[in-house]
């Protein structure tokens, strides 16, 4: 998908690839927070071992180790990460969210920072962030890995593209 502004220029290009569309809005929008001084996030890389190689594309590797989560930064002097997850489905599947994110998730909260994920359910096109603490409550007493969209709409936030075609997430951030 390619997203166009009203003079026909080209924004931002969105792969079809699973998990890419909302990575790459989420690059687009904070690429935006660092450029007006809102805050300040990064991508984390991932670091690959190559194992087959074809020029500059690696076709086969491996993690060297495991990474925690997407994104990191600093909003209003507070530690910030995060987790992006995209779902094809009715239901989050909290199993996309690997334990020891979760658990570093759960840290940097515990540790006075601000934790969250980011899901994007492509079936109802909608956006939402929920706290880590949520997902923590959810885990303790529902016991299913399988979160509805009503859980989402009842305890986390709606976030929706603003213009320039932002994911407008820093206003539901909340320093304790």
């Amino acid at each position: 998908m390619v997203i166009i502004d009203w003079k026909g220029s080209e924004i931002i290009h969105l792969t079809a690839n699973r998990g890419m569309f909302l990575e790459t809005l989420i690059n687009y929008t904070i690429n935006e927070y660092k450029s007006k001084n809102i805050a300040l996030f990064n991508k984390r890389p991932v670091n690959i071992i190559p194992l087959v190689k074809n020029g500059a594309i690696i076709e086969k590797g491996y993690f060297k180790e495991k990474s925690t989560c997407d994104y990191y930064g600093l909003f209003r002097g507070t530690y910030v990460e995060f987790e992006a997850k995209e779902t094809f489905k009715e239901k989050f599947n909290l199993a996309l969210l690997k334990k020891h994110q979760l658990e570093q998730l759960f840290s940097v909260t515990a540790h006075g920072g601000i934790s969250f994920i980011v899901v994007y359910f492509h079936l109802y096109h909608r956006f939402f962030l929920l706290y880590s603490e949520e997902i923590k409550k959810w885990l303790a007493t529902i016991k299913s890995r399988q979160m509805p969209i009503t859980y989402f709409e009842q305890y986390g936030h709606e976030l929706f593209i603003t213009y320039p075609y932002i994911l407008d997430f820093y206003q539901h951030l909340i320093i304790k």
